[in-house]
């Protein structure tokens, strides 16, 4: 073992040390831990934790790397569950999933589901969720006081929540806390921050690979039940397209319609029949009746755009980039599921 390696060994065996007599929590510890890598740049080092079921104390584990393999450090005080004791416990029962050895646990899995049950892709969403929270860290992005001042400020505005009393009465309906709070919109400012690395000079060149998906279209339209009615009325409407604002007027008086009228579309977000039909239709006329949900939309093309890479173009690109990102991590990482009795459970199924 070379004099470089032998001091990280050292070092990373103090911070054990100094973690433990200061029983510093998770987020504390990973704050010391950058500090360690930093110190030792020129060795791959790692640090994972775990939560010990009997006690709820915190056990640190520092991996240090070299050239001939990787060395696994720990540190346990005498008053502590011993290392076999601890390989004979059940999985921790709060604990969702690993990914590359980062637990996930029930509570944030829970927090989570208000952003993803839109989307129906609650596994996929949990391992996004790990994956983004360790780059986050392995970075070292930071937000600033005054990031997290202008979050807080959004949070505030978007809520209505204009006095100190507002803000306390609905931490106290959503069980929560200010330290807590402020933990979750350090967190989103983070991601948001990572998600601009992940694109950042790349945004412009994958527009120009991708301009066909970027080429709009602005349409008034009007959902149909069923498909034979849908038809019925584009026979009638095809050759007089100007009445489609009067069948529609007619529509939202007689039946209560819903949804909005006129709507500017882009060709990538489309299915491909729905692009292939709309985009091949003259402006001024009215496409075939378009599949959508249960029933139809008629709609009457009202003008073409073309693909224009500008401010919001950018960030749908930086999407789509943040995506791909994650799809890639997804596919290298390791991750082992714990439902019930399966403690390696495949990604369930119906999350995909």
């Amino acid at each position: 073992m070379n004099e470089s390696l032998s001091a990280a060994v050292r070092d990373a065996l103090a911070s054990l040390v100094k973690w433990r007599e200061e029983h510093l929590e998770p987020e504390q510890a990973q704050e010391s831990f950058q500090l360690l890598k930093a110190r030792h740049p020129g060795h791959w080092m790692n640090m994972v934790w775990e939560q010990e079921t009997y006690g709820s104390t915190v056990h640190y584990d520092i991996l240090v790397a070299d050239d001939a393999g990787t060395y696994s450090l720990s540190y346990c005080a005498d008053e502590e569950i011993p290392w076999p004791a601890r390989g004979l416990q059940r999985v921790n029962e709060s604990l969702v999933l690993r990914v590359n050895d980062d637990p996930v646990f029930i509570t944030q899995a829970i927090t989570s589901l208000d952003h993803a049950w839109s989307t129906l892709h609650i596994g996929r969403h949990l391992i996004n969720m790990s994956l983004i929270d360790q780059e986050i860290r392995n970075s070292g992005l930071v937000v600033t006081d005054e990031e997290l001042a202008e979050a807080l400020h959004d949070f505030r505005t978007k809520r209505r929540l204009f006095s100190v009393e507002d803000v306390e009465r609905w931490m106290a309906e959503h069980g929560t806390t200010q330290v807590q709070l402020e933990q979750h919109l350090r967190e989103d400012v983070s991601r948001r921050k990572l998600r601009h690395k992940v694109a950042a000079g790349r945004e412009e060149a994958w527009f120009q690979r991708h301009r066909a998906d970027f080429e709009r279209v602005q349409v008034a339209r009007l959902y149909v039940p069923s498909r034979e009615e849908a038809w019925r009325l584009y026979e009638q409407l095809r050759e007089a397209p100007g009445r489609f604002l009067e069948l529609a007027q007619v529509s939202f008086l007689e039946r209560g319609g819903a949804g909005n009228l006129f709507a500017t579309l882009r060709r990538g977000e489309l299915e491909p029949e729905q692009a292939e039909r709309l985009f091949s239709t003259e402006q001024g006329r009215m496409a075939e009746p378009v599949p959508s949900g249960e029933g139809y939309e008629l709609v009457r093309v009202l003008r073409f755009l073309p693909a224009r890479f500008d401010e919001a173009t950018r960030e749908q690109v930086r999407d789509q980039l943040f995506e791909e990102w994650l799809a890639e991590g997804r596919r290298r990482a390791r991750v082992e599921w714990f439902w019930g009795a399966a403690e390696a459970a495949e990604l369930p199924a119906l999350s995909l």
